[in-house]
């Protein structure tokens, strides 16, 4: 029974969806940041925190494995600049777009890690993928333009939608770069990852710095970084990598589409908004949409 549990528990699933709530969480944080750091010195400061509070649990294993696979660096640094990529590119698209738009760039990751794939790698997409790929992100369209067709046929595409796109091929080449990692615990992956996800996001602080748009963190920034460090930037990480692990990227990128939706419901409890039918309605379709793509 307990060795049962267990599996469910740990299972690829639960992880992803995990991480993808850690996600969704990180929207409103981004929301509440607005004024109480910028986006840069939040990048920054969110990866140094993780990559401290790791070397200081993990010193020897990520000394140890740094060392091992020193000739990984160029690809660990690129991995770094999509992490980053994709959180710079998020938070600074949040100051010039609309939360719609920002969902639906979101909600084309799936779709773009499956383009790149097959592009870069070969990798095939079945028809059971597609077509659970096509509900799972209509669910989101849905739950992101509140239900409303006028919504989705009224966009405008402004230099934050083209910021954001830029995000999601970042976090979408991230995502497929994963499936070529070297063998390494999870934990101790993400420890070196976060230390080259700081290294690549130190240019962009200085540009912002040079710029002179930083904003050093309030105690209420303070508490957002608290908590993008420990949640979105640790954890969510390593349960998705753990997920692409057991089920390949393709798959486990479509888990993403969860992001919204989650992102949706939290903004209902935390920030008071009205629940919908068509709330309903997305989380029916992106459940159906990721149990079809995970079909065989």
């Amino acid at each position: 029974m307990l060795a049962t549990t267990k599996r469910i528990l740990f299972s690829a699933p639960i992880l992803l969806a995990l991480a993808a709530l850690g996600w969704g969480g990180n929207t409103i944080a981004a929301r509440v940041a607005v004024g109480e750091v910028s986006p840069m010195m939040l990048v920054s400061i969110r990866w140094l925190m993780v990559s401290i509070m790791l070397i200081t649990i993990y010193p020897r294993a990520i000394r140890e494995a740094l060392f091992t696979y020193r000739d990984k660096w160029p690809w660990l640094l690129g991995m770094g600049f999509g992490l980053s990529g994709f959180n710079i590119m998020f938070y600074l698209a949040a100051h010039s777009t609309s939360a719609i738009n920002l969902g639906l760039m979101q909600s084309s990751i799936p779709a773009i890690i499956m383009l790149l794939g097959l592009v870069i790698f070969r990798i095939p997409v079945t028809g059971l993928q597609f077509i659970g790929l096509l509900i799972a992100m209509t669910g989101a369209v849905i739950v992101i333009a509140k239900g409303s067709l006028d919504t989705i046929l009224t966009l405008t595409f402004n230099h934050g939608d083209l910021i954001m796109m830029i995000g999601c091929v970042c976090y979408a080449g991230y995502t497929l770069g994963l499936s070529k990692r070297p063998p390494v615990n999870s934990i101790i992956m993400m420890g070196i990852l976060s230390i080259f996800a700081f290294i690549a996001s130190v240019p962009f602080t200085i540009g912002e710095a040079l710029a002179n748009t930083m904003i050093f963190p309030s105690m209420t920034g303070w508490l957002v970084l608290l908590y993008v460090a420990i949640v979105p930037s640790f954890l969510s990480q390593v349960w998705f990598m753990q997920g692409v692990d057991r089920i390949g990227s393709g798959k486990a990128g479509m888990f993403t589409n969860l992001v919204p939706v989650f992102s949706a419901l939290l903004g209902i409890r935390l920030l008071n908004e009205q629940m919908g039918l068509y709330h309903l309605i997305s989380l029916a379709m992106v459940f159906t949409g990721l149990y079809i793509a995970q079909r065989r």
